[in-house]
């Protein structure tokens, strides 16, 4: 003890720390107010200014094949843009889990407006909940912010799931991605109850408050079967209606789902929270748009006859 006492002593004090003090709880204060108005703090403004001009380097997700093949294309990245949204559930985990991505996905966009980008593209998802039960998840988005040759800056930046190089051959081919779609539907489980009039009786609670199967038998659970059906047709249909403030179609989608055990107690009966979550890009695509594709007569080695061929390189608008 005395040795640490000696090198504490001896430790030089910063002089400088209070103004270090000051200046990040100004920059916190800048932040929350930020948050509030749905704005890009100052400090941030100015890294995506030393971004856009060239003075910081231009950090990418897009593998090194995909920059490569992006170049054929005019396809230039411009920046890394990020969005997060630490979100405090209330009455509903659907609609909470609905908002806290949209607000993510929002500052995700508003750096990538701030950087004069075409498109968002290589969108990554996550979240991360809380280990205790205090029903906070944080949702974080991150993706490439790029400049398309022959396109202005654009005010509205598409955000999507595709690659840079998937985003170009989709534009070739007459189908316009528009930004992300989400579905989420939160539903809570009873396993002692015929919540949906089917026969629970093969369902009964295993060591430690889980779900196990009574008599030891092989046979579908079909109350289960059928709840978690509906969750995943629920997500999915909100899935199609958030897609289609903005879009005919959906490609690129994600889909998991979740079925963990809530809490129990006296008085409590047990119950399990189900969730199925899915997102993906939002296209506009008119059906009656065919893209042209050429005919080849390619010899075959096979039977030594010319046989037509699909030339997809000879694809065009």
């Amino acid at each position: 003890m005395a040795f640490l006492s000696r090198v504490f002593r001896s430790a030089p004090r910063d002089p400088d720390a209070a103004r270090h003090a000051a200046e990040q709880a100004s920059r916190d204060q800048e932040w929350q107010s930020c948050l509030e108005n749905d704005r890009i703090p100052s400090f941030v403004q100015r890294r995506l200014a030393d971004t856009k001009s060239g003075k910081l380097p231009w950090v990418s997700t897009t593998s090194v094949g995909g920059l490569l093949a992006q170049r054929t294309h005019g396809i230039k990245p411009i920046g890394l843009v990020s969005g997060n949204c630490w979100y405090q559930y209330g009455f509903s985990w659907t609609r909470g889990h609905y908002d806290g991505w949209h607000k993510a996905i929002d500052r995700l966009w508003r750096e990538a407006v701030a950087l004069g980008a075409n498109a968002v593209v290589d969108v990554t998802m996550k979240v991360q909940r809380m280990a205790d039960t205090s029903g906070q998840m944080d949702y974080g988005v991150l993706g490439t912010a790029v400049s398309i040759a022959g396109l202005r800056e654009s005010r509205d930046p598409v955000v999507a799931t595709v690659s840079a190089l998937e985003f170009a051959r989709l534009m070739e081919a007459g189908i316009v991605p528009v930004g992300l779609a989400i579905g989420a539907h939160y539903q809570w489980y009873y396993p002692n109850q015929n919540i949906l009039g089917q026969n629970m009786s093969g369902l009964g609670m295993g060591m430690g408050g889980g779900m196990a199967m009574m008599g030891g038998w092989n046979q579908e659970l079909t109350s289960l079967s059928e709840f978690l059906t509906d969750v995943r047709r629920t997500a999915v249909g909100q899935l199609q209606s958030d897609a289609a403030r903005i879009g005919t179609g959906v490609l690129a989608r994600v889909e998991y789902s979740e079925i963990e055990p809530g809490e129990a107690g006296e008085g409590v009966p047990p119950r399990y929270l189900a969730r199925h979550i899915a997102f993906g890009t939002a296209v506009l695509h008119d059906p009656r748009h065919h893209v042209p594709m050429r005919l080849r007569s390619v010899f075959s080695a096979k039977d030594g006859k010319m046989t037509p061929q699909v030339d997809l390189t000879q694809e065009v608008i």
